[in-house]
């Protein structure tokens, strides 16, 4: 077997070494390149969260209940006044007192059906029959005077119905308007014959 001897001197050298290994500073370790950034995935959202979120919109920004009634007119479902009061009237003139083309419920009527027209109406039943009655029905007919053929006009009532029917001619030209909307009025023979003429003469 042999034997190895270091000297002191080496020995010294050999540990200073190992310090100097000791006390060297590691090389930084490389840094990874600079990779794009990616953005995080949406969390998805729960049926809890889209419904509070909703409600919170709602808060924030509540609908006015009163908004959609509004626009609804005050009348709307309003029963319509029943027509059989004018039951007095029939076979008298509009202007044998009570004045019915003017006051009253069938005025109301007129006015509500006809709006701008009404007046014209008025003015085209200066010459006028009494209210008649005919299978059921009432009517009055008349004309503006010295214009007849060019301004004339017709009321048709359906007391039972409480609905009416409005002929209007105008300038020579002719309108109609009942009310309500879906009503069905037919024009007595009187009438249509009325209607029939003026047409002719305003041709």
């Amino acid at each position: 077997m042999r034997f190895v001897f270091f000297s002191v001197q080496t020995a010294v050298a050999l540990a200073a070494a190992g310090l100097l290994c000791a006390c060297e500073p590691k090389p930084p370790a490389p840094k990874a390149a600079h990779a794009a950034t990616v953005p995080a995935a949406p969390v998805p959202l729960t049926t809890q969260d889209v419904s509070a979120t909703a409600a919170v919109i709602l808060k924030d920004k509540p609908v006015p209940a009163q908004a959609e009634a509004a626009q609804v007119p005050a009348t709307a479902g309003a029963p319509l006044e029943p027509l059989l009061s004018l039951a007095d009237s029939v076979g008298k003139y509009p202007y044998d007192g009570d004045n019915y083309l003017e006051q009253g419920v069938l005025a109301a009527r007129l006015r509500a059906l006809l709006d701008e027209r009404y007046p014209v109406l008025l003015a085209n039943m200066r010459t006028v029959s009494p209210l008649t009655s005919a299978g059921g029905l009432w009517f009055i007919t008349g004309n503006r005077p010295h214009e007849g053929g060019v301004e004339a006009g017709a009321v048709v009532i359906d007391p039972r119905a409480n609905a009416l029917r409005v002929w209007l001619l105008n300038a020579g030209q002719s309108e109609e308007f009942i009310d309500p909307p879906a009503a069905v009025v037919p024009w007595p023979k009187d009438v249509q014959t009325m209607i029939g003429n003026q047409r002719r003469n305003a041709q």
